[in-house]
């Protein structure tokens, strides 16, 4: 059977392989998002193996020479270094310095200043029909594979000095949280440890998107959420009112307020998007009495599902299914309800009773949902109801977990939650625990997304953020296999400046933050300074609500602004609510 045609598809995956496997993390997921969002879905992504471009080039160098070693008659000619497909001049890799190393000083002058960082280049074969030391050398003299040539493609950095008294502090800011190490470990891929070498350096100072964003007026918007599959209709949401925002390149900005119950004694309390971006929910309530009703793209009604008797504090629609959940608590308890829109029951199948206030809820996959609480996080089965399989007690019986988020690899599910009040993050399917992760109240946490996670045979280990008032946002690694951890990036928003929402882009290549009048964006894996910043040109009025969290529609958390912040689909802008307006950021450019 013959090969299938190559098309561009296989050519970008192989190179954005490439930059993953040599450790350019940076330029991988910039071809990532010029490319394809997520290049591991691609039907032949599993058949690659480790180096694979690298490999393939080394094959058709090897072609080449012998198409080149025989005439048009099929007789045998010689080969000569001036038909090497690179040419016949050696090269020395070691020879080549870094943008930004100084030339050597003449030998006899004064010695200047020694950087404290200088990443050396190693030495590489070249595979050209013979090595770079001997031009004229046969290339089957000495073989070199597609792994040896990855091997020595790596860019690898002296060990700092160690300091065994003081925590680990990098030129970012970066704070490990890990033991401190006596020698630094050589680099590996960007596939395996979700870090770049740092080929791209940060700008010396942040973009200001400022110019450049789109501000809407609205209502101190609570909640603000991009339509999944339309990246021109956005959703914005307040205590008393839903609006659907049209936005164009050839119009200004239109709004249908297409639900306004002010004056009416009802509330909205929760909103969620389908995942196919075709209709959206909507829960409200009147004297602790629930009602949802399902509006289309246009504002309309398409549907109003069965009554609850009281209040309905979060809305979950399944990422790639009509199913929802429905929770509503009270102090002492709460009801998980499954509503599948496929199916349009007249009546709701029997609830999930949980003896706890959840405050979170996420979906893992398509069959799992986590729920989180005071003192446990419990793990739901989801298939024509919803029922509760497991329970994982707190560490301390007395925390209280106000955020969770989760992620399927394979058949393993992971959730991750975080406590306002104790500042601490755990992992409870895997038996985490990060005490003290931040100095003042976590204000929600985010996973890096599924594509952007590093991938090796063996290993399983995610990223995820904390959000905190302390001013900080703290990037974490975990290795769920060891249950190590550390904190990779410590980023700053500045003095007095707390990190009231974020989220990473979907791709997994930004990290953004909200505080009270500014957004600001980072590269999530190289951290540092941001890459760029928003500002509000006024500030807005605030109101704050000590029963409404941040990040998570049933948390309970400190008393603090309400903000929004929400990446389109393809993470090129972004919105943020900054209280009476919202802002529109082209993140693109």
């Amino acid at each position: 059977m013959a090969q299938p045609d190559l098309t561009s598809h296989h050519v970008n995956y192989l190179i954005w392989r490439y930059l993953q496997e040599s450790g350019h993390g940076d330029a991988a997921v910039s071809l990532q998002r010029a490319w394809y969002p997520n290049p591991q879905t691609l039907p032949f992504a599993r058949h690659i193996k480790t180096h694979a471009l690298v490999s393939l080039v080394q094959k058709g160098l090897q072609y080449h020479e012998l198409e080149s070693s025989i005439d048009k008659d099929g007789n045998p000619t010689t080969f000569t270094p001036e038909r090497y497909f690179f040419g016949p001049e050696p090269f020395d890799v070691g020879s080549l310095k870094p943008k930004d190393e100084p030339t050597p000083a003449p030998a006899g002058s004064p010695k200047g200043p020694v950087p404290e960082h200088v990443e050396e280049v190693a030495t590489e074969p070249v595979s050209n029909g013979g090595h770079a030391a001997d031009p004229a050398q046969d290339s089957h003299a000495t073989e070199t594979n597609g792994d040896e040539a990855m091997e020595v493609d790596r860019a690898e950095s002296k060990p700092s000095s160690p300091q065994p008294q003081a925590p680990e502090v990098d030129g970012d800011g970066d704070v490990s949280m890990g033991a401190t190490e006596l020698e630094e470990k050589p680099r590996e891929p960007t596939l395996t440890t979700g870090n770049s070498v740092g080929v791209q350096i940060s700008p010396a100072k942040a973009a200001d998107l400022s110019p450049d964003a789109v501000l809407l007026n609205e209502e101190h918007a609570i909640s603000a959420t991009w339509c999944p599959k339309d990246s021109s209709l956005l959703l914005a949401t307040g205590d008393t009112f839903c609006s659907l925002w049209k936005l164009s390149a050839a119009a200004e900005p239109a709004r249908n307020r297409f639900l306004d119950l002010k004056g009416t004694g009802a509330f909205v309390s929760a909103v969620a998007w389908d995942s196919a971006g075709a209709k959206l929910v909507v829960a409200s309530y009147r004297q602790l009495k629930g009602t949802v009703a399902i509006y289309n793209t246009d504002g309309k009604v398409m549907d109003l599902l069965p009554d609850m008797p009281r209040v309905i504090n979060g809305l979950y629609w399944a990422p790639d299914s009509p199913q929802l959940v429905i929770v509503a608590s009270d102090e002492r308890s709460s009801e998980l309800v499954l509503w599948d829109d496929g199916r349009r029951p007249d009546v709701y199948p029997p609830s999930q009773t949980i003896a706890n206030h959840l405050y979170d809820v996420a979906w893992c996959g398509r069959n799992r949902v986590f729920a989180c609480g005071k003192g446990s996080v419990y793990e739901c089965e989801v298939s024509d109801n919803i029922r509760l399989i497991k329970s994982y007690p707190s560490p301390q019986a007395d925390m209280q977990w106000t955020y969770v988020r989760s992620i399927q690899d394979g058949d393993t599910f992971i959730a991750v939650t975080a406590s306002a009040a104790s500042s601490a993050i755990w992992i409870p399917t895997h038996d985490i625990l990060v005490e003290g992760a931040h100095q003042a109240a976590i204000t929600g946490i985010d996973i890096k997304p599924h594509a952007a996670l590093p991938r090796q045979e063996g290993n399983l280990s995610i990223s995820f953020a904390s959000f905190s008032i302390d001013g900080t946002i703290a990037v974490w690694q975990a290795d769920l296999v060891s249950k190590e951890y550390k904190c990779i990036h410590r980023l700053r928003l500045g003095a007095s400046s707390p990190a009231i929402t974020g989220s990473f882009s979907p791709d997994g290549y930004a990290l953004g933050a909200v505080s009270r009048d500014q957004v600001l964006i980072w590269n999530a894996e190289r951290g540092g300074d941001p890459i760029a910043t928003c500002k509000a040109p006024r500030v807005a009025k605030v109101k704050e609500d000590p029963d409404r969290a941040t990040n998570g529609q049933n948390g309970h958390g400190p008393s603090y602004p309400d903000r929004a912040l929400s990446w389109d689909l393809d993470g090129k802008k972004l919105v943020c609510g900054l209280g009476e307006q919202m802002a529109v950021i082209n993140f693109q450019r």
